[in-house]
């Protein structure tokens, strides 16, 4: 009687090993934390590097990327209208270098604002998506090859 082989869903593709881990398995056991008297982490094994988990985009970066030319354009646009109030002669001298700093600093802020919104878009609808595809892959410890397995 032939025997039919049945595909093993956790079964390495390329070498045929069942010697396969999940992910977040393989990160967690190779995350090692640390805490001495002066000092404290984590240190990772390079198994462990390479099936760490998608990260969530965060805010600080295009805060500060955009956050100082808001500041710098505004702080110079109310000095200047504070130079117009106070000394209404230097109007026609000052008026459209106040007006362009003013309108260079909301453009930023505009653009502050989509890149947020932007960011906010991919934490809620591609950053799910990385994350559940993290949560169902497999790594081979024998050859290292990844393999996404849905449930």
């Amino acid at each position: 009687m032939a025997s039919v082989s049945q595909f093993n869903p956790y079964q390495c593709d390329q070498c045929g090993t069942a010697n396969i881990v999940a992910a977040p398995i393989l990160y967690e056991q190779g995350t090692r934390a640390y805490s001495g008297p002066f000092h404290s982490g984590t240190s990772q094994s390079y198994s462990a590097l390479a099936a760490a988990p998608p990260d969530p985009r965060g805010y600080g970066r295009p805060l500060l990327l955009w956050g100082i030319p808001i500041c710098f354009t505004f702080f110079w646009g109310f000095v200047g209208l504070g130079r117009i109030l106070g000394h209404p002669e230097s109007a026609a001298r000052l008026g459209e270098t106040v007006v362009v700093f003013f309108l260079i600093g909301a453009a930023s802020f505009a653009g502050m604002l989509l890149n947020f919104r932007r960011i906010a878009r991919y934490n809620r609808q591609v950053y799910p998506q990385l994350r559940w595809n993290w949560e169902h892959t497999y790594v081979c410890r024998r050859c290292g090859k990844l393999r996404l397995i849905p449930s």
